[in-house]
């Protein structure tokens, strides 16, 4: 069970998840019952019913059998935090990553009970920086938006198309290193793969199987339109179809050229 330490008590997840749903309540309603939270929650009463004496044991609410249901000052400063991080965390996939609403939604319920303060201030960060910084170019979401639609590798000569080069420099760790499409490696290269292409279906293929950017790959055998090219990856073997290995591009240091 996931757990946090605030500066309360100790609040596990499911608590979390209650807290949230007891403001939703109150900011609407004026009152919570445990029949309205076992409905939003999709549990039963019985269920509600326990989980609100623990949660009044914990001094996270005031609860008596029958009575509404009241934040204490523990339990509202925490429901406004999950509160405040889920509607971030569904912003930043909506507006930067282009998730869909629903899903942006369900995916920021997933997160905001995991990501630890450092990481959740960076993500805010990079969101302002994105956003509202002005010394960057102010097409930049839109360009990469763009690259949710695109079927082929960038164009190198085009800024706008190096963007990845450009923001993850780290995945090529030798200065002398030079890119190559994956179907181009001989028998026994090796190289670190640094930008996948294709259509978004296609990347989630070859993101399945341990091709993100910084995997370390080897051409065990060359393929053609006939036969597949058999790869390691991270010291597993996989079979990649011509057309797959030409979507993704690999930086091969001075030393496997």
């Amino acid at each position: 069970m996931n757990e946090k330490q605030s500066h309360g008590p100790t609040i596990s997840q499911a608590q979390e998840d209650y807290l949230k749903i007891i403001l939703e309540l109150i900011n609407s309603r004026r009152v919570a019952r445990v029949k309205e939270i076992a409905q939003r929650k999709n549990v039963s009463m019985p269920t509600v019913t326990e989980a609100m004496r623990k949660m009044a044991q914990d001094g996270l609410i005031n609860y008596s059998a029958h009575e509404f249901i009241d934040l204490t000052s523990d339990g509202e400063q925490a429901a406004h935090q999950m509160t405040a991080r889920h509607k971030f965390l569904r912003l930043f996939l909506e507006d930067i990553l282009n998730i869909p609403s629903e899903t942006a939604d369900t995916e920021a319920c997933l997160l905001e009970h995991h990501l630890s303060p450092i990481t959740l201030e960076r993500m805010i960060l990079l969101y302002q920086f994105l956003v509202n910084c002005p010394h960057h170019d102010s097409n930049l979401i839109e360009d990469f938006k763009q690259c949710f639609s695109s079927e082929k590798l960038p164009d190198k000569n085009n800024c706008r198309d190096c963007f990845v080069k450009i923001a993850f420099p780290h995945t090529v760790t030798n200065p002398f290193a030079v890119h190559s499409l994956l179907a181009n490696l001989s028998e026994g290269q090796k190289g670190t793969v640094t930008m996948l292409g294709g259509n978004t279906a296609m990347r989630h293929k070859l993101i399945e199987q341990g091709l993100v950017p910084g995997a370390t790959v080897q051409m065990e055998r060359t393929g053609n339109e006939s036969q597949p090219f058999v790869i390691s990856v991270n010291g597993l073997q996989i079979k990649l179809e011509l057309e797959q290995a030409k979507l993704i591009e690999v930086a091969i240091s001075s030393g496997e050229i």
